[in-house]
């Protein structure tokens, strides 16, 4: 059986458009840099202030550019998809170098992370809608969902090779060595980018404005209960799952794991690793029809780990609790992404995908508030909370939306 579903992954055809292996490297690229940045950020905010309400609002300020994300998402369809990526891989670069100059002169402060996390917020949301909206125009669309379970293994992998990097290289040789190594990675991704060539996109209407396009991907979305349906389960799941990889994370390996930086950095990486594992499962799939059932699965067992790794005082256990919670949730978004894409039209899918990101403006206010909770009633309590929250919600959505299970 394993060597089958192996078989099937060698066989997967996505690579063989070089300008989709490209645009897989950038992704391996970027979100490697991604993810180590915000262990040595999480980790450096939580030793300067010895706050849990500042590890909350530093991980929601990474996120809050997501607010504009409808905007990028018009941007993507009315650009260059490639000049978008460079842009943002640009500042990207130009964060980790202020970062890096800003520690090795002792200048950096609680409000320089604050505004440089924002800043760089600003890029994910550019980054993601393009990126996804990019991917069908590079390959097949029987290839689209090979694709898009390729390019989430591509960021699952960063999630366990990125956090452990950055969780190590804090003892061994230091923040500045973190955010060095940071920098070098996010220049090799814009020496990537520049090898992608331009991609023919639709042209939008000559005389339709940014705001008149963004009104009409809205009333799209609107009439496209399916799509709607998808949008809502990510925005409630953003809310009240997402945030224990930001928020939580750094507050149990602290104060209730006692791991250190190197154990937060392996539990953010063991969520990677389960993820990376989901993704790899899902690719061995192929098409596979009964994506709704998976959605369903996915979407409960994720907050259900999460409930049980807020009860756990046990290190190895929380690793295991972390990495069913990172499988859970690569299958979740992967499913989604699918789903979404494949009933979207081609001139909307940057306008889709960028609301799509734009729901997730609810992953930095539930960090916000993780945080303000966890100061208030402690990490377990606010995390059990948290998923409590978020298995009630789902269960709902399932009940009032029957079809999204028969979802192909």
């Amino acid at each position: 059986m394993m060597q089958k579903s192996l078989a099937r992954i060698y066989a997967v055809t996505p690579l063989r458009h070089r300008g989709f292996r490209l645009l897989w490297t950038t992704t391996l690229l970027s979100s490697t840099a991604r993810w180590a940045d915000l262990v040595v950020v999480g980790w450096l905010t939580l030793e300067l202030t010895d706050s849990a309400l500042m590890v909350g609002i530093v991980a929601g300020s990474k996120m809050a550019g997501y607010i504009v994300a409808p905007l990028m998402g018009v941007a993507a369809d009315r650009m260059d998809r490639r000049k978008l990526l460079i842009m943002a891989a640009l500042v990207n670069w130009a964060v980790s170098l202020i970062m890096l100059l800003l520690f090795i002169f002792g200048w950096l402060d609680l409000w320089h992370i604050i505004g440089l996390a924002l800043l760089s917020s600003l890029t994910w949301a550019l980054d993601s809608p393009t990126r996804q909206a990019f991917v069908p125009d590079l390959v097949d669309r029987e290839d689209l969902t090979s694709a898009i379970a390729l390019n989430s293994v591509a960021t699952e992998l960063t999630v366990v090779i990125g956090p452990a990097l950055g969780g190590m290289l804090i003892p061994i040789s230091g923040i500045g060595g973190a955010f060095g190594l940071i920098a070098g990675i996010y220049l090799m991704d814009l020496v990537v980018l520049f090898m992608l060539k331009r991609v023919k996109q639709a042209t939008p209407k000559a005389q339709e404005s940014p705001l008149r396009s963004l009104i009409s991907g809205l009333r799209y979305i609107r009439g496209n209960q399916t799509v709607l349906a998808l949008l809502v389960i990510a925005f409630l799941l953003n809310l009240f799952a997402a945030p224990y990889r930001y928020s939580f994370l750094p507050l149990f390996s602290r104060y209730i794991l006692d791991a250190g930086p190197a154990g937060y950095g392996m539990l953010t990486s063991m969520a990677g690793f389960g993820a990376l594992l989901a993704g790899l499962w899902v690719l061995s799939l192929g098409n596979y029809r009964r994506k709704g059932w998976l959605l369903v699965l996915g979407g409960l067992v994720w907050p259900a780990s999460l409930l049980l790794f807020a009860m756990s005082t046990s290190y190895y256990l929380s690793l295991a609790l972390v990495f069913v919670a990172g499988l859970a949730q690569a299958i979740t978004w992967t499913v989604i992404a699918t789903l979404i894409l494949s009933n979207t039209t081609q001139p909307m899918r940057g306008r889709v995908m960028g609301l799509r990101m734009g729901v997730v403006i609810s992953l930095p206010f539930g960090n916000f508030l993780a945080g303000a909770a966890a100061e208030r009633f402690g990490a377990s309590a606010a995390q059990g909370a948290y998923a409590a929250s978020a298995i009630l919600l789902m269960l709902a959505v399932v009940l009032l939306v029957p079809s999204l299970r028969r979802l192909q």
